[in-house]
């Protein structure tokens, strides 16, 4: 059986500083999640879904899309696969440092095998509390 202990947004923030580059962390209210690597399958639909809604939002001058960026959403760190900023909410954001303070407009999470029902809903109800506009879960084929 194994333990979890509660850490606060400071100690993430320290443990995010110090870890190596591979690794990759989500803040639950507390809970410190450690994501798996992901598959080749989904790193190939995250890429193409960046890069179709990278060339949408560049064409018409929309804002900005970012790939697995942390954004603090209330008592959550959350790093969506992808994620798009409307132009009005990027003048007020400093992209030098992570997380960026909000929700992003739109969150795309790409749903592996081993991501639970339950765990995706508590994403989707975080990001959309947080002020996002949408959510997409895209759930590919394999």
């Amino acid at each position: 059986m194994s333990a979890t202990a509660k850490i606060g947004f400071e100690e993430f923030q320290k443990l995010q500083e110090a870890a190596e580059e591979a690794t990759r962390y989500e803040l639950d209210e507390g809970r410190l999640i450690v994501l798996p690597s992901p598959s080749p399958w989904h790193n190939v639909v995250a890429f193409r879904l960046m890069r179709a809604l990278s060339a949408f939002v560049g064409t018409h001058d929309l804002g900005l899309t970012l790939a697995e960026t942390d954004f603090r959403l209330e008592a959550a760190v959350r790093k969506p696969d992808v994620a798009f900023i409307p132009n009005e909410r990027i003048r007020d954001m400093d992209l030098h440092h992570t997380p960026i303070q909000g929700a992003p407009a739109l969150a795309v999470e790409v749903i592996s095998p081993g991501n639970s029902a339950v765990d995706i809903r508590k994403k989707l109800i975080q990001y959309l509390a947080a002020g996002a506009q949408a959510v997409w879960l895209v759930y590919p084929d394999v």
